[in-house]
């Protein structure tokens, strides 16, 4: 038994050792965060997370992930207690957890509304009488009634319909020509004043949406942030892309479908404030219904890397 554990133990040290970042499983990601490898296992990991950026990029998207299960109250009573002893050490890990309750306390208040909307006209169809089948065939047949006398009124009087398009749009009265001016011959000779128009101004095209994105590991449609856009062709949505901190721009945002077929791009975006929120700016009408995803880059010695993914859906 003291050899064939002596084996098994020699073999998975070989596996931390040998292999790249893909052989650490999400579970061994996050309890890496919780504090809960091993005392062997700790130290392999903690060499490798130095040495593999790819290890490392998944390490932070994790923290994201793990931030957002401790906001939004999905984390077991052993899980939170452990991620408040061992992950929120920094004050970077402690703001993911701030910007996570926002985002949770947005979701709350959206759903706490649409459930009193729905309260208020349930019980004002209990008030009137509209849930029972005989009020709505009496609504109905009422305005039924209402529609043929408008059409009957409009078909047998249409002195009445000329004499309310006459009060809506009055006739415009040609002024006549003062007397000095039908008189006075015409001088070619002067100028004509022409009235130069004053400039329209400029639509401004402010954000109608603002929308945080967390960077997420791989496109997963049970935890996509649904969103409800403005209507109109020159509305702009605001997406607020969350990165690292020791990611410096400029950065370029490319939208593409979850199958990856690109629609817009921009380039040489900066952070818009401390928090390193990176602003994508979209017009409104490019956005249909569906799921999408945005792919964040920067340049590093003359190559573009991708550094962060998000996902979103647009009812």
């Amino acid at each position: 038994m003291l050899a064939g554990g002596s084996f098994v133990m020699t073999d998975n040290n070989d596996r931390f050792h040998d292999g790249g970042s893909q052989e650490f499983s999400d579970e061994t990601i996050r309890r890496f965060l919780l504090g809960g490898l091993s005392a062997s296992e700790q130290p392999l990991f903690e060499q490798r997370l130095i040495t593999d950026d790819g290890l490392d990029a998944r390490v932070r998207l994790a923290e994201f992930d793990l931030a957002d299960d401790y906001a939004f109250e999905r984390l077991s009573t052993l899980d939170r207690e452990l991620f408040e002893k061992k992950f929120l050490l920094t004050s970077d890990r402690q703001q993911q957890v701030r910007v996570s309750k926002v985002l949770r306390d947005r979701f709350s208040s959206t759903a706490a509304t649409s459930s009193e909307e729905h309260t208020v006209a349930q019980r004002l169809r209990e008030l009137f009488g509209l849930n029972r089948p005989a009020w709505r065939i009496a609504f109905g047949v009422l305005i039924l009634l209402i529609l043929f006398g408008t059409a009957w009124l409009v078909i047998k009087e249409p002195r009445i319909v000329r004499q309310i398009a006459n009060r809506i749009t009055p006739r415009r009265s040609t002024p006549a020509s003062a007397p000095r001016e039908a008189g006075h011959p015409t001088n070619t000779s002067m100028p004509e004043h022409q009235t130069t128009p004053s400039p329209m101004p400029e639509h401004d095209q402010t954000a109608a949406a603002r929308i945080v994105l967390m960077p997420a590991v791989s496109y997963d449609s049970n935890k996509l942030l649904s969103v409800n856009l403005p209507k109109g062709e020159q509305e702009i949505v605001r997406l607020q892309l969350v990165v690292k901190p020791d990611q410096p721009g400029p950065h370029r945002a490319e939208l593409l479908t979850v199958q990856g077929q690109s629609i817009f791009s921009a380039d040489s975006l900066q952070s818009a404030d401390s928090r390193a929120n990176v602003d994508f700016d979209v017009p409104a009408h490019l956005l249909n219904g569906g799921d999408y995803q945005i792919r964040l880059s920067r340049s590093d010695r003359g190559k573009q890397e991708v550094v962060a993914r998000y996902y979103f859906r647009v009812q």
